[in-house]
């Protein structure tokens, strides 16, 4: 068990949606606490973010912790004591989240492979519902009849089944961490940009002081909360080596040139999955009057990135390249289970950042296996943002020594299911780690 004085100094690495809330939290907790950013609040994936948030996981610590970060944001305005006028504006919406599954049937005959990977994926999506209900979730098993029901814009012959949280949803970044670094600073959270951290002192497996390009910083803890920038910096402060691979990802909105449904129908449409399993995942959702598309495709990592390759577009990914573009890829997935959406418009902008992706695509949360006052926050795999309230939560218990067993209890209603740190251990194995089914 570790423990620790709410007096003590903690510095966080990093100026992401993570740290504004771990910041956040640990000076309600008393802890003095600074902030590093090597650039400006919000630089990485934080502000890039497609920015869902869903309790839809194959892992059960996972479904857990989400169930706590929805409840949480859907607090947010007063757990962060927001200003009246900046109430008025929810960073939740909750229009759920729908997976849509293929019908063997519908997949050709020279495909059999394709055919029993569909099949098995529906059976293993029906097994999750059952674990996810166990643990309190709101999800539903629906037929393709109630799919076309309550989506009629939907293809349901595509289709052998879905599942469906109307909890789940999309969030609001640049609030999130803007709200919450507001919220640390009137806490006493010395937030400090433009400053890189380029080294450590070191003594007897602790870290003495991080050293920057505008001195040294003592502290009593230092949690790496960089995210697609931990694996380089984990060693240049004495940390192990961590499996954090930066992978490009790409959103791109289409505008409808044609009425395709009312206002209100288009606005509650939820982050809609079109197919899962090789070669499927496209999914969508509404931005305003337009439709987010994208896409968690292969792609190799680029550990070498540079801060401005987060926004570089190179031609093929381009919405205005022809045809012969990434995001018409994108549009012919949709096109199978909704004609509709995908022929409603054109490709009218294209963004871009890294996921942190991990192994067995859970994070990496937990105590560095050198350096024995290190803590990691790191390796979200694209989920970050929903990550933040319980990483955070689970950060604060690690600190404090809220920790038994290797377990952490939630706060009611969600005490009933301590969450095991092992999963997320930075230094876990991962041959014999549970892998992360539904990645996007």
């Amino acid at each position: 068990m570790v423990s620790s004085s709410s007096a003590d100094h903690v510095v966080i690495i990093g100026g992401g949606a993570t740290s504004a809330l771990i910041a956040v939290r640990l000076a309600e907790r008393g802890f003095r606490v600074t902030v590093l950013e090597k650039a400006q609040l919000g630089n990485g994936s934080s502000s890039r973010s497609a920015a869902g948030i869903r309790a839809q996981f194959s892992t059960e610590e996972t479904v857990v912790g989400m169930q706590y970060s929805q409840w949480w944001y859907s607090h947010f305005h007063d757990l962060l004591c927001s200003p009246i006028d900046v109430r008025q504006q929810p960073v939740l919406r909750q229009n759920g989240y729908l997976f849509l599954y293929e019908a063997p049937a519908a997949i050709p005959a020279w495909q059999p492979r394709r055919q029993h990977e569909v099949a098995q994926l529906w059976q293993q999506a029906q097994i999750a519902v059952t674990m996810q209900q166990r643990l309190g979730l709101p999800v539903e098993v629906l037929t393709p009849q109630s799919v076309q029901q309550r989506w009629p814009f939907l293809n349901s012959e595509r289709v052998i089944g879905a599942t469906w949280c109307p909890s789940d949803g999309f969030l609001l970044p640049h609030m999130i961490y803007g709200e919450g670094f507001r919220r640390a600073k009137e806490l006493g959270v010395h937030v400090q940009t433009q400053t890189e951290v380029v080294g450590a002192v070191l003594q007897a497996n602790r870290i003495q002081a991080l050293l920057t390009n505008r001195g040294a910083i003592e502290a009593d803890w230092f949690i790496n909360a960089t995210n697609i920038w931990a694996a380089r910096l984990s060693p240049r402060i004495g940390g192990m080596a961590l499996p954090v691979s930066p992978r490009k990802r790409y959103l791109y909105f289409l505008k409808p040139s044609q009425l395709v449904m009312d206002a209100t129908m288009w606005q509650q449409m939820p982050m809609t999955i079109y197919g899962v399993g090789s070669h499927r995942g496209a999914h969508s959702r509404p931005e305003h009057d337009l439709l987010l598309l994208a896409w968690a495709h292969e792609t190799e990592p680029e550990p070498l990135f540079s801060d401005a390759d987060q926004d570089r577009i190179d031609p093929p990914f381009r919405h205005d390249n022809g045809i012969d573009n990434y995001g018409c890829a994108i549009l012919e997935q949709v096109e199978q289970f909704s004609p509709l959406l995908a022929n409603a418009g054109g490709l009218v902008a294209t963004s871009s950042g890294f996921y942190g992706t991990t192994p067995d695509a859970n994070p990496l949360l937990g105590l560095d296996t050198y350096q024995q006052n290190l803590v990691h926050a790191v390796g979200f795999s694209g989920h970050g943002l929903m990550h933040a309230p319980i990483t955070a939560l689970l950060i604060e218990a690690i600190l404090t020594g809220n920790v038994e067993h290797g377990h952490v209890c939630l706060p009611p209603p969600f005490d009933s299911t301590p969450i095991n740190l092992s999963t997320f251990a930075p230094g876990r194995s991962f041959e014999n780690s549970h892998r992360e089914t539904l990645v996007l």
